[in-house]
């Protein structure tokens, strides 16, 4: 929640998941890469509900393989922004599916047999092209549209800067965006573009941000 006006970052636990898959599922409504993924579900309300519950799954692997969370809550106590993090292992396609195998069928109901493949590729391209030195990875970060506006992604990425900072074998936080208006959000906190890709077709930036 807010502190002197501010939002304040912190460690989500894994019994706050359900709100922040909720949260990140109505963030991403409109996310080309989720409509590239789950083209046929066109309703907005059932989409963030679909995507919810994948993120749910995506929640319970980064628990799984022991990767941190973090988010803002709001004053009612209830998460609006969740932010998704890896340190240096990055897993990948292959990885991912070993260590979320409980989490295929839950998945597979949210997004589809044909949303799964497309997804599990999406990963593989991604992993394929990250920077090789050592950096954080920013996987997904998303405010509920009631929040958004308020600080609150900024305060997520100025976070992960910090976390990255800490480290002194770590060169940069990395991340992809398929929102061209993204672009210049993360190019105000120091990320500079390092490359395209077109993974299912869709116009991803590659972009990073290195330690000063």
């Amino acid at each position: 929640m807010p502190e002197n006006g501010k939002p304040y970052v912190t460690a989500l636990y894994p019994e706050q998941d359900d709100q922040a898959a909720d949260s990140l599922g109505r963030a991403f409504i409109n996310d080309p890469t989720f409509k590239a993924i789950i083209p046929d579900l066109t309703d907005p309300v059932e989409r963030a509900k679909h995507l919810a519950d994948l993120f749910r799954g995506m929640l319970a692997i980064e628990r799984r393989s022991g990767q941190p969370v973090f988010g803002v809550i709001d004053d009612n106590g209830r998460v609006v922004a969740a932010a998704m993090t890896e340190g240096v292992g990055h897993p990948g396609a292959l990885g991912m599916v070993t260590t979320g195998l409980g989490q295929m069928p839950r998945m597979m109901r949210a997004i589809g047999l044909g949303g799964l493949w497309r997804g599990l590729n999406l990963v593989s391209v991604l992993a394929a092209n990250h920077p090789k030195e050592p950096h954080l990875y920013l996987q997904v970060l998303g405010c509920d549209p009631p929040f958004q506006g308020k600080g609150y992604g900024k305060a997520l990425v100025d976070h992960l800067a910090l976390e990255a900072k800490a480290r002194p074998e770590i060169a940069g936080v990395y991340l992809e965006t398929m929102t061209e208006a993204n672009v210049a959000f993360y190019s105000s906190r120091g990320y500079e573009i390092v490359g395209e890709l077109y993974p299912i077709g869709v116009r991803t930036w590659r972009m990073y941000q290195r330690k000063r």
